[in-house]
């Protein structure tokens, strides 16, 4: 294997010269760096990066933190962070469950976006007093080196019921996801709220999962055992709208004549079955930029304060 001692000796330097060489040290002059740089790579020499992170004490890596690896939705929102890191000198690992919290414990990365709601609190709050800088979204946590990033769930929401009911709906319901999820509290929020606001039922409540799975049985059983249907259903997400529409049309219930549909995420297919699919769109590939753009100025300016705004928008298209 070849070693930086066998590029000083080829080069005809000493063993700093090459080091600061190879690092684009600024006391070294052009043409030795660029002497050096030439054996280097004629010799197929590649820096041990786990010693230069050793010195350096920093990996010039972000790790990013999700639930899991199934679903649409972390893809845009990676491409986003991924390509702001890349652009900035920094590289990208995603993980989730026990690897995350080993690369955390293990200072593996130098800051952390977390989506992952499996990560502990304590595990955060321990890791980021330690001096990792770490956004986290949609979960309110406050600790020495912790930014949050929040999605206005709530008040997108609270808007697409109203337009609702302003189009007539008064039997609204929810299709919500698990209870422990920030996200699915707050679009829970927002639709009461504006039910509470007009003097609307807010009975009308399903329990679901965020999978299509659990948005079609929903639908079978709905249709099987209630008399009393709802006239309009808001999804928690995307994909359990989806099961749900693909369960009411089995069973020759029209949408949006007998039951209207909307969701939540705008995922890609969202557009493209039929009915098409009303929902909320979250640019999730800026919001991506966003974030990886405020955890390298923690990392670099060292600066005490995030700012990211997540922009929604309705999509109203043809399920309701």
């Amino acid at each position: 294997m070849v070693t930086i001692k066998d590029v000083a000796r080829e080069a005809g330097v000493s063993i700093s010269t090459a080091s600061y060489a190879l690092n684009d040290d600024p006391r070294i002059s052009k043409d030795t760096k660029e002497r050096v740089l030439e054996v280097a790579k004629q010799l197929q020499y590649y820096p041990n990066a786990a010693a230069r992170n050793l010195k350096r004490k920093r990996t010039n890596i972000v790790g990013v933190f999700v639930d899991g690896f199934a679903g649409p939705i972390y893809s845009s929102i990676l491409d986003g962070i991924h390509l702001e890191l890349i652009n900035n000198g920094f590289s990208i690992v995603v993980s989730s469950g026990d690897s995350g919290k080993q690369l955390l414990l293990e200072r593996q990365v130098d800051g952390a976006i977390i989506m992952d709601h499996h990560l502990e609190d304590d595990l955060i709050k321990h890791v980021a007093k330690n001096g990792m800088p770490i956004i986290i979204l949609d979960r309110n946590l406050s600790g020495e080196n912790i930014f949050v990033s929040m999605m206005n769930s709530e008040e997108i929401v609270y808007q697409l019921i109203v337009e609702m009911i302003k189009k007539g709906y008064k039997k609204i319901g929810y299709l919500s996801g698990p209870d422990n999820s920030y996200d699915n509290l707050h679009r829970l929020k927002g639709l009461v709220r504006a039910l509470t606001e007009y003097n609307l039922s807010t009975d009308y409540y399903y329990k679901g999962e965020f999978t299509k799975l659990s948005g079609y049985n929903v639908a079978k059983n709905l249709i099987a055992t209630e008399k009393n249907l709802p006239e309009f259903i808001f999804c928690a997400n995307d994909e359990m709208a989806i099961g749900l529409m693909d369960a009411f049309i089995e069973l020759g219930v029209r949408i949006p004549q007998d039951i209207a549909v909307a969701g939540f995420d705008n995922i890609e297919i969202s557009s493209y079955i039929t009915p098409k699919l009303t929902t909320v769109n979250v640019d999730r590939f800026n919001w991506g930029r966003d974030l990886a753009s405020a955890l390298i100025d923690l990392l670099i300016n060292k600066c005490d304060s995030v700012h990211v705004d997540t922009k929604c928008n309705i999509i109203y298209r043809e399920s309701c």
